[in-house]
């Protein structure tokens, strides 16, 4: 059973940087910052395209963000991907209602018998974006999936639940699944698919018009508030033993 699959990927900040508060103090500062794909979008793809080498079908890799997203479409492409859109639009902020909006309405536009998100961002972790889109456009969801199999028309899924459990369900096509870190081993693309991506388009399809019913916009950013702190226990190594010794007495973490 072939499938049409759309997968949302997102563009983040390298979380390995330090990051500044820019200087209204509602965003960080982004002029000096190089970005990645979000982590477990990279888990989507690659589920993407084991689903069409499976199945056959066609993958889009789907994404709303300024141009220099298009270097992570192409790595997309370069990785299995068929076609790459981009909705072209300033950096997404932190109001996940709506690119969740943003995101639907291109979806309606691509043929799609599966969408498929990465479970959280790194840079937000909301959570939120899949099951929003999922509820958009009016289609069954699973979050925090772990495998996916496709049967009878439909597929056959694992979630994963507290306490290392999980839970099959089936589910029934159209669908939106958010796939969980750690659920396949994303590839490396190869040099010649490298060269090919570079050299393909990558389809720009204009936001729709929205009216969110609701109101949206940060007050602050700030530094998390620091606490507690470091001791460094100095001396010999029989006298830091007995400085650690009497530091555990005192937290309370040994009875005498």
């Amino acid at each position: 059973m072939p499938l049409n699959v759309v997968v949302c990927l997102k563009q983040i900040p390298n979380p390995d940087l330090q990051f500044q508060i820019a200087a209204d103090g509602k965003d960080i500062r982004r002029d000096a910052l190089n970005y990645k794909i979000n982590g477990a979008d990279e888990y989507a793809l690659e589920e993407a395209v084991r689903l069409k080498e499976k199945q056959g079908g066609r993958v889009v890799a789907l994404t709303a963000g300024p141009k220099r997203t298009e270097q992570m479409l192409r790595e997309a492409l370069a990785k299995g991907a068929d076609e790459a859109v981009r909705v072209p639009m300033d950096d997404a902020g932190y109001d996940v209602g709506t690119v969740a909006r943003i995101l639907a309405a291109a979806i309606r536009t691509i043929p799609h018998d599966l969408v498929l998100t990465g479970v959280q961002s790194d840079d937000q972790g909301n959570s939120a974006t899949g099951g929003l889109i999922a509820g958009l456009l009016g289609m069954p969801h699973a979050s925090v999936v772990t495998r996916v199999e496709a049967k009878d028309g439909g597929l056959v899924v694992a979630t994963e639940l507290e306490g290392g459990l999980q839970r099959v369900y089936a589910v029934t096509l159209p669908a939106l699944l958010t796939i969980q870190f750690g659920a396949n081993t994303p590839r490396y693309a190869p040099l010649p698919a490298i060269m090919k991506a570079a050299r393909q388009p990558i389809r720009e399809i204009a936001p729709a018009p929205l009216t969110p019913p609701y109101t949206f916009a940060v007050r602050a950013l700030s530094p998390p508030v620091a606490k507690g702190h470091a001791e460094m226990v100095t001396g010999s190594i029989e006298e830091q033993a007995k400085k650690l010794a009497q530091l555990l007495r005192d937290k309370g973490f040994v009875r005498r």
